[in-house]
């Protein structure tokens, strides 16, 4: 079975007037977070998925934009350089 982690959260981007360009960005991850069946509504309860031991921990890999080739294409075409 497979598992959506769904955390809650916020993004803070920082544009810089000067350089014309983002120059950074924070994910911020709120206290709210839910799983659920892929493929489905199911929401699950975390003891159900791990009852014997606590939830691994998968840290949020989030790319800064100088790692980011920008474009000014629609959302979504934007791609690690």
């Amino acid at each position: 079975m497979r598992i959506n982690k769904i955390t809650y959260g916020f993004v803070i981007q920082t544009w810089d007037t000067d350089l014309n360009k983002w120059i950074g960005q924070e994910f911020v991850a709120g206290d709210q977070t839910e799983y659920e069946h892929a493929g489905s509504d199911r929401i699950l309860d975390p003891v159900d998925i791990w009852p014997e031991s606590p939830e691994p921990y998968l840290p949020f890999m989030m790319a800064q934009p100088d790692e980011i080739k920008q474009t000014n294409g629609p959302p979504g075409q934007n791609v690690l350089a």
